[in-house]
């Protein structure tokens, strides 16, 4: 894996843009975002040893949200080969991944279920 770096205010990606790799926070925050009905509505803070942009290696569709760096930030790059490479050898590595995953989609039927109750 390759480290980048990032400083305050730099965009990593955007939402609706190609997904080809993941990033492992190493140090630093970033903010996760999507626009709504035209403004911005930030999701959440990430922090190290959070993951994002992993939807992306497992379905390849495009990013789902925006990620900006909130700090001096360093990330590991997980790029489509390596994972595909840990999916043959070394499934057991991708278990923080899917755990991630079903975090945050129970987070989401939580927002859902909160958002259905308010209407």
């Amino acid at each position: 894996m390759k480290a980048m770096q990032f400083k305050p205010g730099e965009l990593v990606f955007e939402e609706d843009s190609p997904s080809d790799c993941a990033y492992l926070i190493e140090e630093g925050k970033f903010e996760v975002s999507k626009i709504c009905n035209g403004r911005k509505q930030v999701i959440g803070i990430l922090k190290a040893k959070d993951i994002f942009g992993e939807m992306g290696l497992i379905d390849g569709l495009p990013r789902s949200a925006t990620v900006t760096a909130l700090e001096e930030s360093e990330v590991s790059v997980i790029t489509d080969e390596c994972f595909h490479n840990l999916e043959r050898t070394n499934p057991e590595a991708l278990v923080p991944l899917l755990r991630v995953l079903s975090a945050r989609i129970r987070d989401s039927y939580k927002l859902s279920n909160t958002k259905s109750a308010s209407l």
